[in-house]
């Protein structure tokens, strides 16, 4: 409604919860496993999850899409028996090379999941330095037109330029049609005030953002090439979303060295996880999933 999420009451709604690692490299799996989602949800007040089902690499989607598919429906129907939303998520950074399978999975997913309202569809994740008007969007026109045949008002939410920054550029030429969010993408060292400015054009043009990937990190997700986080800058970050109840999903839901992964390698997945298995930003991801309740 406008540039808000709101309810079936029109009350204005701020989803939060964990974004899935790429599947393809997902090996623990923590974002298919219901008791460690449940544990999010149950004692961090998440309401969603993001799947992100990897397309480019090997194993994933172009060389394997029976196992992506696959992967990707162990999250949603875990989601949906949990009573949260999800987001299905084509995590791609050069979608529009790829539009004929992405139709096609598109297409599948509403036919499949198009009456349930848990869904949430993500067609381009991070589209990189290519024209909205000639590339990204008619990209999107392609995929929201084969879902909305299907579906016609389950939440779509489209990538923007530059990695998922220019939201502007994207509201200012907007493809047409109900219930259309923009992407927002934030790495707290790496972004701050301009990308929110950009967000804040977009949302003054009347079109909603949902911010579906951040992290307290450097853009390469705290590797230790760029270590560190920026916690007051990612504070500024929420404080701005809280204030709009601009809806979020966190970067990455698993068990790596990288300081964005929520638990520190060889945790378990199944949920109850210590403080000492918690890492890096996860103190951070958590304090923010809790602060406002689950919506």
């Amino acid at each position: 409604s406008g540039p808000d999420l709101v309810d079936e009451h029109g009350a204005v709604v701020q989803l939060k919860g964990p974004s899935s690692m790429w599947l393809n490299w997902e090996a623990s799996g923590f974002a298919k496993n219901p008791a460690g989602v449940q544990f999010v949800r149950d004692d961090w007040n998440g309401s969603v999850i993001r799947a992100s089902m990897g397309i480019e690499p090997a194993g994933a989607f172009l060389t394997d899409p029976d196992k992506a598919k696959a992967d990707v429906r162990a999250v949603i129907d875990n989601a949906i028996a949990l009573g949260m939303y999800v987001i299905i998520d084509w995590h791609d950074h050069h979608a529009h090379l790829h539009q004929e399978q992405a139709v096609a999975f598109f297409t599948e997913m509403a036919m499949e999941y198009g009456d349930t309202p848990n869904v949430l569809y993500e067609p381009f994740n991070e589209p990189e330095s290519v024209s909205w008007t000639t590339v990204i969007r008619p990209y999107h026109e392609a995929v929201v037109a084969v879902i909305r045949a299907v579906d016609p008002d389950n939440v779509i939410i489209l990538g923007t330029p530059v990695w998922s920054q220019n939201v502007d550029e994207a509201a200012g030429s907007p493809v047409v049609g109900v219930n259309l969010m923009y992407t927002l993408h934030f790495y707290s060292c790496t972004h701050s005030q301009p990308q929110r400015s950009r967000a804040d054009t977009a949302r003054s043009l009347g079109h909603a953002v949902f911010v579906t990937e951040w992290a307290a990190t450097d853009a390469d997700g705290g590797t230790s090439a760029h270590p560190g986080l920026c916690l007051s800058e990612a504070q500024a970050w929420h404080n701005w979303m809280n204030a709009k109840k601009i809806s979020w999903t966190a970067w990455k839901f698993d068990d790596c060295s990288d300081e964005s992964c929520f638990f520190r390698s060889g945790s378990l997945e199944t949920g109850g996880q210590t403080d000492a298995q918690l890492n890096g930003q996860v103190p951070f991801v958590h304090d923010c999933m809790l602060a406002y309740g689950r919506a």
